[in-house]
């Protein structure tokens, strides 16, 4: 069975649970330079996509409609599981995806989980400097995690707008 098929084949509550814990497990493990709210993982987002060349157009995650959410959640998890940086531990969390029991977190808004497991993997890929000064957060993102290329960040923020928007129509 393919990971697609098998993110398909996951209730909606299960995807969800599955970022909820992959996010835990490849996210920074001191929390340093990590986002403090979901406005400010927002702001990352947007900040990674206009560094990026991105579409100008950047969307709002946590005001997706619940469905469009649902579905970037789910090419999220199946991005998990093909990237090489997250792939063994999606895998392991698809292969036993966490039941409601198992999870002490209460059910988070949509939005919020998949900014936030899509924030880890970024962190992964990016180291990313927060800076804070009079209620303003500023971004930097250093490409020093892996080899790349002169437009690993342009690629970066394709994959994230792939993520989120979905294949081209």
């Amino acid at each position: 069975m393919t990971t697609s098929e098998v993110t398909g084949s996951l209730s909606d509550r299960s995807v969800l649970l599955s970022l909820q814990e992959l996010t835990e497990d490849i996210g920074p493990a001191d929390g340093a330079d990590t986002p403090s709210d979901s406005n400010e993982a927002q702001s990352l987002v947007t900040a990674l996509l206009a560094a990026g060349a991105a579409p100008a157009t950047t969307p709002e995650i946590a005001a997706m409609p619940e469905e469009q959410c649902l579905d970037a959640a789910r090419r999220l998890l199946a991005h998990l599981a093909r990237d090489p940086d997250t792939a063994e531990r999606t895998r392991a969390v698809l292969a036993d995806p966490p039941a409601d029991e198992q999870m002490s977190v209460e059910t988070a808004i949509t939005g919020a989980v998949v900014l936030g497991a899509l924030v880890a993997w970024l962190q992964t890929k990016v180291d990313i400097k927060i800076s804070r000064k009079d209620g303003r957060s500023q971004f930097e993102f250093r490409l020093t995690k892996n080899p790349t290329s002169p437009g690993a960040l342009r690629d970066l923020a394709a994959t994230v707008t792939r993520m989120l928007q979905g294949p081209p129509q």
